[in-house]
């Protein structure tokens, strides 16, 4: 028979140590577990956050199970992460919804521009528990051996070049693009007329400053944090994306764990929504003044009337390719 007694301390563990030991049963000490949890971001960037409120409130809440924290891609980038966390060699990782569609390919449909008109939108779908339990019901049908423990984002992604000011949605036609790697992405950005292709984010700098690529898109602060803007000075507010990313944990992992650190490991992943809006809001606008100053960015807004007349028509059949018409109909209900 083993015991266990992770989380057993003081009198209540000595009094169960020794009635097993008057029994002549074998006794097992759990010790206390790390959890390998990787992202592919600089340690000023929200993923690190993100994870870092994971480790911390962990150490607090869980005990026996401490989480380590591996940044800036140390265990790879985020598809061959999730590849490592579905096969049971990492524990957790955090991936943009695009790259989780390489898996789950519902979750591309999270790359329509425009579905979230504005923050408060976002933050509501974000924490709507129907929401998220439909999310879960669509990975779960992926057979995927991973298990979403947040909800989460990077920020609000806009459009930066090396060209010049993009104002209106002609601005773009033809501009050779650095996408994520969702279908819906190229889909997304052709039809507003560019000429979008797919990398992997670290070598997004070297494709701007080869010329490879003539721009890209993302949330400022990763524009800022890995020097983006030395290759692409012109950083436009489209606010075509609020980018939805997930917390996912090995199933493996998952199944390993009490029912206590479950639920506790899903309520620190709740409170991470929250934290994660907040903080890209925060270091989006601060980076983007501190770029102005200091660095020769050139900010400017965007008539984004003619973005959103293109792809507004993609929102509902993407869905319905996709099989989330119902994901469309709950955010649009939460509007």
């Amino acid at each position: 028979m083993v015991f266990h007694t992770a989380k057993m301390t003081g009198r209540r563990l000595a009094v169960a140590l020794t009635t097993l030991a008057a029994m002549g049963l074998t006794v097992a000490v759990a010790q206390g577990e790390t959890l390998r949890f990787g992202h592919n971001q600089q340690t000023n960037h929200v993923y690190h956050a993100v994870a870092d409120h994971f480790a911390q409130e962990a150490d607090k809440r869980l005990e026996g199970l401490d989480i380590k924290i591996f940044p800036a891609a140390q265990l790879g980038e985020e598809v061959p992460m999730l590849e490592s966390v579905m096969a049971g060699v990492q524990d957790m990782a955090i991936a943009a919804s695009a790259w989780t569609s390489t898996f789950v390919p519902s979750m591309g449909f999270f790359s329509v521009s425009y579905i979230f008109p504005t923050q408060e939108d976002f933050r509501k779908a974000l924490n709507d528990e129907a929401l998220n339990a439909l999310i879960d019901e669509k990975i779960a049908e992926s057979d995927v051996a991973m298990k979403r423990v947040a909800t989460i984002t990077a920020g609000v992604r806009n459009l930066y070049n090396a060209v010049g000011a993009v104002e209106m949605v002609d601005d773009v036609d033809g501009l050779r693009l650095r996408v994520m790697g969702s279908p819906i992405e190229s889909q997304v950005w052709g039809a507003i007329g560019a000429s979008p292709f797919s990398i992997p984010f670290s070598d997004v700098y070297t494709a701007l400053q080869t010329g490879l690529a003539k721009g890209a898109e993302n949330a400022a602060a990763v524009y800022a944090a890995n020097k983006h803007y030395e290759v692409a000075p012109y950083y436009s507010l489209t606010g075509h994306q609020w980018l939805v990313g997930f917390v996912f944990i090995s199933q493996s992992r998952w199944d390993s764990l009490t029912a206590d650190q479950q639920d506790t490991l899903l309520e620190i992943g709740k409170e991470a929504t929250d934290l994660s809006i907040d903080y890209a809001a925060k270091t989006d606008a601060d980076m983007l003044e501190e770029l102005v100053a200091n660095s020769g960015v050139q900010v400017n807004e965007v008539d984004t009337d003619g973005f959103v007349e293109k792809v507004a028509p993609i929102q509902d059949s993407a869905a319905e390719e996709l099989g989330m018409q119902d994901v469309l109909t709950r955010i649009r209900e939460l509007r």
